[in-house]
């Protein structure tokens, strides 16, 4: 495949994942607002059941997403002539938007908890810093530009299927070099 028709097909699945994200987010607020609202009303605002009918929620929209996704990559790898297989795309569109919330994550820890009073802590402490503030970096950038943080959450589920099944491909080149 040609350098272009490579860009084309990445960018075609990140648009075609966005698209499947976004309408899979506006069916889970459809669904807590409308269904799960008639179902229990305005008399229970906490607890158990609103605990499990939120869980229940996420739980069927987040798959329904993973999969549509995953389907949606697949279709546009088809369009492009590539046969895309499922497991490593759906487990890195899994993994993407977990990955997004570590990212957030690093850069809010709070290092002063360690305490300083072990010489091995003194010396890993920093560089755990630096690591997790370069790591963080993008996300800080992205954040002083003041882009919604959202659009992450809407685009990393097409670019971990995308990763998913990139280095899932690296991995068997990898074996088919080791068995020759």
């Amino acid at each position: 495949m040609s350098k272009k028709n490579s860009i084309l097909l990445t960018l075609s699945q990140i648009a075609i994942g966005g698209v499947i994200t976004v309408a899979g987010c506006l069916i889970y607020l459809l669904f807590k607002k409308f269904f799960w609202q008639m179902l229990i009303g305005d008399g229970i605002t906490h607890g158990f059941w609103v605990g499990l009918f939120l869980l229940l929620s996420i739980g069927c929209t987040y798959g329904a997403i993973i999969v549509g996704v995953t389907e949606g990559i697949r279709f546009a790898g088809r369009k492009f002539g590539i046969d895309i297989p499922f497991k490593p795309v759906c487990s890195g569109a899994f993994l993407g938007a977990p990955a997004i919330v570590g990212l957030l994550a690093l850069r809010n820890v709070p290092w002063e908890i360690f305490g300083t009073q072990n010489v091995v802590l003194n010396i890993i402490i920093p560089v755990f810093q630096t690591i997790a503030f370069l790591l963080s970096l993008p996300i800080r950038a992205w954040i002083m530009l003041r882009i919604p943080v959202e659009i992450l959450y809407v685009v990393a589920i097409p670019i971990g299927a995308i990763l998913g099944y990139q280095l899932s491909n690296i991995d068997d080149a990898e074996v088919n070099v080791q068995e020759t």
